[in-house]
């Protein structure tokens, strides 16, 4: 089974978030082999900072790139990785302290997914964000339930579907969801958690601008859900089809026992 992991950070101009994210990476890194790729877009004082801490810990490997955007960010740590699945852990973000690393590891290096929506949890507060929705209501995520500090991908899905859009600043992960899980990609999804966010981040702030984005993005993928909802019609009637043939069977049993 595929198990190798990058964890793609993306980071600039803070210091003490990023100093965060490494040292939650860190028993990852060490005890379980775990490679991190940082692509910071600093100022020249604060990235000399993050260039000589991610130089001093194990299995970190650090890029620069001039300030392009979030999506340029993750993109670049996409082309510089040669793992098997991928996760964008942003700088200021952390994984879980009460992780079993042990058991993620395993987990990751058994499943035949494509990807593995696990939980994040609020950084200050504790409390568990964008909880997974009843079985009915997993598709489409247009309430953004899929939380990206705690989905991991195979890499292999922007191989053959794309890399994340440069056309959003903010509602990148969004628009990547629907791209990716619109097709025949396979998903495990597992109730534990795997990372804190920090609601005081960028992207959390700019609130506007994501609404903005997440319509665009909605009316650019309206008339792909509307194929998939009626596919799903499809499989109902198909059901219906096969099945119907033993209504009848069913009542001449029933006819049998009672005699």
């Amino acid at each position: 089974m595929d198990y190798k992991l990058d964890i793609i950070t993306i980071t600039k101009d803070d210091l003490k978030g990023f100093t965060l994210n490494i040292e939650s990476t860190r028993l990852l890194r060490e005890k379980f082999g775990i490679s991190q790729i940082v692509v910071d877009s600093s100022k020249t004082e604060i990235g000399n900072e993050v260039r000589k801490l991610s130089l001093s810990e194990q299995n970190v490997k650090y890029f620069r790139q001039e300030p392009k955007g979030i999506s340029c960010a993750f993109n670049y740590g996409i082309a510089v990785s040669d793992a098997d699945w991928l996760w964008f852990l942003n700088g200021g973000d952390c994984v879980d302290k009460n992780l079993d690393c042990e058991l993620f590891v395993r987990f990751l290096a058994g499943s035949s997914a494509d990807a593995v929506i696990f939980e994040t949890k609020d950084m200050k507060s504790g409390m568990i964000l964008e909880k997974k929705p009843p079985m009915w209501g997993l598709w489409p995520p247009l309430l953004s339930w899929i939380p990206h500090p705690s989905t991991i991908v195979k890499k292999k899905l922007f191989e053959k579907y794309g890399n994340f859009s440069e056309s959003y600043v903010i509602a990148m992960d969004y628009e990547i969801w629907l791209r990716f899980f619109s097709q025949n990609v396979n998903v495990d999804l597992v109730s534990f958690t795997i990372a804190s966010f920090n609601r005081e981040g960028i992207a959390y702030q700019l609130n506007k601008k994501t609404r903005s984005e997440v319509a665009k993005i909605i009316r650019k993928y309206f008339w792909t859900i509307i194929k998939k909802e009626f596919f799903g019609l499809k499989i109902i009637l198909k059901s219906l089809i096969i099945n119907l043939p033993f209504v009848n069977y069913k009542k001449d049993m029933n006819k049998d026992i009672n005699k």
